[in-house]
């Protein structure tokens, strides 16, 4: 925190973390549905209370903590503190979950989503208030993310009414994919329009906002959006190309910490894809949950990412800690020589 706002502010923007702590205390409903608003609110009321802009920003600190705790202390995830601590220890990750910003609460409700999906998958769980209160913060903050957060709770929930665990899952998941794909044929002419005129909204004369970086040139073309979706997707989460990193001494780094974090993603993955290998054999509702869940949060980070490598590495910290813990949950089990994956389907039969 003290880095973020005395050090690297001095770097790069923190996106509207000071005009949050210097805005007018102004008490509106609108804290109750707008985001900007309720960050606007209680950046001046915490402002007002703790003066300097460091302080300040200790309230939403503490609530991304609090974020990470939770999920480590309800999965029971304190075997695995030391590889935790590496992942939720990069850089970029710490300074966006550390300052008074939108990507604080991101990280709160993502830790506890992912509890909530990981005890979804585990068999019959109960919502709580923390739940509904997490999906509440979502539905504010980040409503793209959570209509695929909501097809994968729901998918969960149906599959664990099924007499059938096996085969109807993969059913079920072919069912909603395909919905998807019609809905996104169904809109994709608006959907490209708003493709078309996603740069302006990286156009500002704010020297503290985003600018775009890169060209939108390939969007421009006729559909032009849904074919560069799989690269976009990438670059989304990744961040900076390797030209970037190479022009720019903050985009090498956060390139470096991009590069770690997918190694450590797939080192995280490799006892659960030997498992299958060995057995062959796969749990297929947590295969289809996953897929929803990854697959529909990067395509949504991918236009808010794709023209710009910071404005990536920034928002992926809203969902970070949700795939981080997702994987850590693989890993547990499957480096667990006593699990034995439930409702196992044979993949050679």
């Amino acid at each position: 925190m003290i880095f973020a706002v005395l050090v690297f502010s001095h770097l790069t923007t923190l996106g509207d973390t000071f005009a949050y702590l210097n805005s007018p205390l102004i008490f509106s409903s609108k804290i109750f549905y707008s985001s900007t608003a309720l960050m606007l609110f209680t950046g001046a009321l915490f402002k007002a209370v703790f003066k300097a802009d460091v302080l300040a920003c200790i309230p939403l600190m503490l609530l991304s903590f609090y974020g990470v705790y939770y999920v480590v202390d309800r999965l029971n995830l304190y075997k695995l503190s030391g590889i935790i601590i590496l992942l939720v220890s990069m850089p970029n990750f710490g300074v966006w979950t550390s300052i008074h910003g939108k990507e604080a609460i991101g990280c709160f409700f993502s830790g506890v989503i992912a509890v909530m999906i990981i005890k979804k998958l585990n068999g019959k769980y109960k919502l709580k208030f923390i739940d509904y209160f997490a999906l509440y913060l979502c539905a504010m903050f980040k409503p793209q993310y959570l209509i695929y957060i909501i097809q994968a709770l729901i998918f969960i929930e149906l599959v664990n009414r099924l007499t059938d665990k096996r085969y109807l899952p993969f059913v079920l998941g072919c069912i909603i994919f395909f919905l998807n794909i019609v809905v996104l044929y169904f809109f994709r002419d608006f959907i490209d329009v708003l493709a078309k005129g996603m740069a302006a909204n990286f156009n500002y004369n704010d020297p503290n906002l985003a600018k775009s970086t890169r060209s939108d040139a390939p969007w421009l073309v006729p559909y032009g959006f849904f074919k560069t979706a799989p690269y976009g997707m990438f670059i989304a989460f990744f961040g900076p190309t390797l030209s970037e990193m190479i022009a720019k001494p903050t985009h090498l780094l956060s390139g470096i910490e991009s590069i770690i974090m997918i190694v450590c993603f797939i080192v995280l993955l490799i006892p659960r894809l030997t498992y299958n290998l060995n057995t062959f054999r796969f749990n297929p509702t947590v295969f289809v949950a996953y897929f929803i869940i990854f697959a529909g949060i990067l395509f949504m980070q991918y236009p808010f990412g794709f023209l710009n490598p910071g404005s990536a590495i920034r928002y992926r910290c809203n969902f970070y800690l949700l795939f981080v813990m997702l994987l850590l949950q693989l890993f547990s089990k499957s480096s667990d020589k006593r699990y034995v994956e439930p409702y196992q389907l044979l993949i050679n039969t």
